[in-house]
C-alpha cells in the first residue's frame, strides 16, 4: 500500500461516554467503590488511544442519552489498564488505559472511519465494486453490494471469513453512493446496528491500507467459521 492509514495516532486518547460535554471541560476520575478507601485504592478515569474501544465504551455506557466520543487531554501520567495489579480500580468497561488524574475535553468526535476487510490485494485509489462472488452463502451468485463498517473489529472479522488463502486486509474506504444498514446485522435480528455495518450498491474508493491491527484467535474464527457452516446447512442464506 502507497500510503498506510495510521489507525492510533501517537499522543491522540480518546473517552468514550453517554455524558454531554463541551471543550474545556474535565472528566473526573470515578468515585471511590465502596471499601476502596480502606484499602488504599486509587480510583482513575479511563481513556484508550483506539477510537474503536471509545465507540464500544460509549455504546455499553449506562445511561438513556446518546453515546459520545471525545478527544481527551490526560492532565497526568497515563498506564495501562493490564498493568495494574490488586484490580479494583480504576473502573474500566473497555478502554486499556487508564489516568488518576482528570481528562480536558478537546472535541468530540462526529465523524468515523470506515472500513473494509478482505483478503484482495488493493492500492490507493482502487474500487471495490459490486458485482463479486460472495463469501458465504450460495457462490452460484455475484453480490449486488459492497460492505462496509465503522467498526475495525467487523473489518476484521470481515478479511478473516473471506475466501481464499492471501493475507488478510484491512482498508479505509470513502463510499462514492448511498448506504443502508446491513440487514444482515441489524432489524430482527440485532437491535440496531451494533456493528455499524452498511452495504451500497456504488463502489467504495481504497483511501489507505490499516496495518495497526489485532487478529482473532485461531479458535475463534474456526467458532465462527463453523457456525457460518451450520446455517448455511440450515438453508439460512446471508441477505443481498
Amino acid at each position: 500500500m502507497d500510503q498506510p492509514f495510521d489507525l492510533q495516532q501517537k499522543n491522540t486518547f480518546y473517552h468514550g461516554t453517554r455524558s454531554e460535554l463541551k471543550p474545556g471541560d474535565r472528566i473526573e476520575p470515578y468515585c471511590p467503590l465502596p471499601g476502596d478507601e480502606k484499602k488504599g485504592l486509587k480510583t482513575g478515569v479511563t481513556l484508550t488511544p483506539n477510537l474503536d474501544e471509545a465507540i464500544w465504551d460509549a455504546e455499553i455506557a449506562i445511561g438513556e442519552h446518546p453515546s459520545r466520543v471525545y478527544l481527551v487531554d490526560p492532565m497526568g501520567e497515563v498506564g495501562k489498564v493490564a498493568d495494574l495489579r490488586g484490580g479494583g480500580s480504576p473502573i474500566n468497561l473497555s478502554m486499556s488505559y487508564y489516568s488518576y488524574e482528570p481528562l480536558r475535553v478537546v472535541a468530540e468526535v462526529t465523524n468515523w472511519p470506515f472500513y473494509h476487510g478482505t483478503k484482495a490485494d488493493l492500492k490507493l485509489g482502487d474500487l471495490i465494486k459490486p458485482g463479486q462472488i460472495p463469501n458465504f452463502g450460495n457462490k452460484d451468485r455475484t453480490s449486488t453490494y459492497v460492505y462496509l463498517t465503522c467498526r475495525l473489529d467487523a473489518a476484521i472479522w470481515g478479511a478473516e471469513l473471506a475466501t481464499g488463502a492471501a493475507p488478510c486486509r484491512i482498508y479505509a474506504v470513502r463510499p462514492t453512493g448511498s448506504l443502508e444498514n446491513d440487514p444482515n446485522l441489524t432489524n430482527t435480528k440485532f437491535h440496531g446496528n451494533p456493528t455499524q455495518s452498511f452495504r451500497s450498491r456504488e463502489p467504495l474508493e481504497i483511501l489507505g491500507e490499516v496495518t495497526d491491527w489485532r487478529g482473532h484467535s485461531p479458535e475463534a474464527i474456526k467458532a465462527m467459521k463453523e457456525g457460518l457452516s451450520r446455517l448455511e446447512q440450515l438453508g439460512i442464506d446471508p441477505i443481498d
